[in-house]
């Protein structure tokens, strides 16, 4: 499966919805520093976030699983990854929720 069908394999996941409808990815880039992968304040003369990463948050749908009465989206924190490029962020993504929700 490659990462396009991988994408959609994630937001059709029917164990990620009670509605029936898609889950959310939200795909977004950073520039972080290479050495902790993290995003860096620039005191410096140095630039310190040098490196191109995609950032990777699901929202899901689930009962009462954020703290209130009935449905609602959460964001589920097990999902979050990302890569160096948006393919790799999505491969990882998969990974992940396949391990935690397994095949459907």
């Amino acid at each position: 499966m490659n990462h396009v069908d991988k994408y959609y394999w994630v937001i059709d996941n029917p164990k990620l919805t009670i509605g029936g409808g898609q889950a959310t990815i939200e795909l977004t880039p950073h520039m972080v520093n290479p050495d902790n992968e993290t995003i860096e304040t620039e005191d410096s003369k140095q630039p310190l976030n040098t490196a191109s990463h995609w950032w990777v948050e699901v929202q899901v749908e689930s009962e009462n699983e954020c703290g209130s009465q009935g449905w609602e989206w959460c964001h589920d924190w097990d999902l979050d990854c990302g890569g160096n490029t948006a393919e790799d962020a999505v491969n990882n993504l998969y990974e992940l929720v396949l391990d935690k929700y397994g095949e459907y």
